[in-house]
């Protein structure tokens, strides 16, 4: 059933792309992808890595277990990558790619996993409420732009306000200890006792996040600042993007456009990466700003071949990765 769901997914999303890229006029559109050139790709690379260090770096400080050297940075950076790549082909919320995370740095320097585990959802909870500060503000910029209708106003509100619901049910599943209480009542079933480790395992991440909150206070702050950082870094790889395709916007206006793609990536997690949702997003927000609606599809597919690279030399590091026991547990201090 799960595999089908996936094909599913994956089907809509490749319908959706083909539909907005056959409403758009496919000989100006390559000619707007084309103009990027091989040096204009290298560039939008460049300032991904650094949007993605961003994000990558918010993860490194909700782990205080790995000292904040530029050794242990590379090594979540890279442990990162991968594990994005897996999030960004399965359709699983961006949570694919999460377990393939923790058990790499499991195997490799000896990160328990609960603490790996407890810090993946910390930075996942930042992420979201940075996203929640990010899409606000493109909301209110948006809100009294007069290139976006009512009905676009209407949908960003709705959006803004389902992301605003999702982190704070995310926060308080770990304040309010969900997964205890969940994993108590099913061990007063009968099968209780096969759960015993599972509870044990789920109070003990729950320490986690009440030790944490409680004090690493300013990690946490850190934390939100790079993953508010990595959404600002987006924008900056949208308006180099545009100016690249030949239809520069001003940084407020990519703001916007970033903003309705990151709440239309939300609210279709389902589907895998994004594909067709995204490229829909920016038809419509630069079509809005701009009267260009292929400028918006040019956007997307330049964005688009960025993951497709960033996914193959990520995958190409999981395959090299050498997984062997923990070897370096001792410099986990």
């Amino acid at each position: 059933m799960l595999k089908f769901a996936k094909l599913l997914f994956l089907l809509v999303g490749v319908v959706l792309l083909g539909v907005v890229v056959a409403s758009t006029d496919l000989g100006e559109l390559w000619s707007q992808v084309s103009a990027v050139g091989f040096s204009g790709m290298l560039v939008v690379l460049l300032v991904y890595s650094l949007y993605f260090g961003a994000d990558a770096l918010s993860w490194h400080i909700a782990l205080p277990a790995l000292p904040l050297s530029a050794r242990w940075i590379g090594r979540t950076y890279v442990v990162r990558m991968i594990g994005e790549a897996y999030n960004n082909i399965t359709p699983t919320a961006s949570l694919g790619g999460e377990p393939v995370k923790a058990w790499l740095l499991k195997v490799n320097w000896g990160v328990p996993l609960r603490d790996s585990g407890a810090s993946l959802v910390i930075a996942k909870t930042t992420s979201m409420f940075s996203l929640v500060v990010f899409v606000g503000i493109g909301v209110l910029m948006l809100l009294g732009h007069p290139s976006f209708t009512d009905t676009h106003k209407a949908i960003a509100l709705g959006g803004f306000s389902f992301i605003v619901l999702c982190a704070v049910v995310f926060f308080l599943m770990q304040h309010l200890r969900l997964s205890t209480r969940v994993a108590r009542r099913l061990g007063r079933s009968r099968f209780g006792r096969r759960l015993t480790g599972a509870l044990a395992a789920a109070e003990d991440i729950d320490r986690q996040f009440e030790r944490f909150y409680g004090r690493h206070g300013r990690r946490l702050a850190w934390s939100f600042v790079f993953a508010l950082a990595n959404w600002v870094l987006g924008v900056l790889e949208v308006y180099v993007i545009m100016h690249l395709v030949g239809y520069p916007a001003s940084f407020a206006e990519v703001w916007m456009i970033e903003c309705m793609v990151q709440l239309v990536r939300t609210v279709t997690f389902f589907i895998p990466a994004g594909l067709g949702t995204q490229e829909g997003a920016f038809l419509i927000g630069v079509g809005a700003l701009t009267g260009v609606a292929s400028a918006g599809v040019a956007t997307a597919l330049v964005r688009r071949c960025r993951d497709l690279v960033w996914i193959a030399v990520s995958l190409l590091f999981a395959s090299l990765y050498h997984v062997t026991p923990a070897v370096a547990s001792a410099e986990v201090r």
